[in-house]
């Protein structure tokens, strides 16, 4: 699994884009997860039936650039 670094940036990348993706995630609940992604997908987990592998694969994956979207999309 990609590893995380702990930089503010990246914490507030991971919340911001697990709201993203769960837009009815109780905002309360994801602050006391501490941005940690385990917690994030143990927390989606309970209302989804991905298994929480899969949710913490989709926090941590890299952004995708302006040429990878033109080449995949024209």
């Amino acid at each position: 699994m990609p590893t995380i670094t702990s930089t503010p940036e990246t914490r507030r990348d991971i919340e911001e884009r697990a709201m993203l993706l769960w837009p009815r995630l109780d905002r309360s609940a994801l602050r006391r997860c501490n941005s940690d992604p385990d917690r994030i997908a143990d927390l989606v987990s309970r209302r989804t039936s991905l298994p929480p592998e899969a949710i913490r694969s989709l926090l941590v994956m890299a952004p995708v650039s302006e040429g990878e979207v033109s080449r995949w999309f024209g």
